[in-house]
């Protein structure tokens, strides 16, 4: 295994490194620039991490991979430091008081995002919430388990076969568990911010998930029952955004 530290040190050295298949290279260069190169090899130092495979997912702020410690299968989720928008993500930070000390500058924000993500996981585990769990953050790298099959990750909601009543339930049960006992609202929350494995959903995404005291909190909460509510609504589920709000927030 430090021979394979050694190689990716190597390759970073000599602006050698590319990815295997299953990523075009426009999107291997905005996730692969030095800096994150320097971060990958540190992070699997820190965390014993045998190697790292395939891309499970792939979008325009980040990519998820998979990769190995000991044999087991975790999930690495790599922040695009290029396209990651400072405007975009300072507005979940700032109002955030658990990040109130955090100097937010367009270099760093990206590593304040990714810290915010594991401390989101972190809380939202506590309270019940089925989530990835989280393992460790370096700069703009967080490591999680790995949901899933040998062969296949889990399916996001959208691509999944489920018993819509049932699931919709258990995903404004999740909700109330993270407002109530997290005080944490999702902030982002859909159809592909939610995996479904094993006849369960498990949320997933949580960077822009803010505490209940942050100023837009409402906003945001009332926006993720809107989402959910329109996306099963196609299921035949019938159910009303206001109750659902009443049923989340404690009078």
């Amino acid at each position: 295994m430090e021979n394979d530290r050694s190689a990716l040190e190597q390759l970073i050295k000599e602006k050698l490194f590319s990815f295997k298949e299953g990523m075009d290279r426009k999107t291997s260069d905005l996730l692969f620039d030095s800096r994150t190169l320097k971060a990958i090899y540190e992070l699997m130092g820190k965390l014993d991490i045998d190697y790292i495979d395939y891309p499970i997912s792939t979008g325009k702020e980040s990519g998820v991979f998979k990769a190995y410690v000991h044999g087991k299968p975790i999930a690495v989720k790599i922040y695009k430091m290029s396209t990651l928008k400072f405007g975009k993500i300072e507005n979940y930070i700032r109002g955030d008081y658990r990040f109130a000390k955090e100097k937010l500058s367009r270099g760093n924000v990206v590593y304040v995002w990714a810290k915010k993500e594991f401390t989101n996981l972190v809380e939202l585990r506590k309270a019940g919430v089925l989530c990835p769990v989280p393992i460790g953050f370096h700069r703009n790298i967080l490591a999680m388990s790995y949901i899933g099959s040998k062969d296949m990750s889990a399916p996001i909601l959208k691509d999944a076969e489920f018993e819509p009543e049932k699931v919709f339930k258990e995903v404004v049960g999740m909700m109330t568990k993270a407002y109530r006992k997290a005080n944490i609202v999702h902030a982002d929350l859909s159809e592909y911010n939610m995996l479904y494995y094993r006849k369960k959903v498990y949320f997933i995404d949580v960077g822009q998930s803010v505490n209940i005291k942050h100023p837009s909190s409402e906003i945001f909460l009332r926006r993720d029952i809107f989402n959910v509510c329109t996306f099963f609504r196609k299921f035949g589920v019938v159910s009303d955004p206001l109750e659902i709000y009443s049923t989340i927030v404690p009078a």
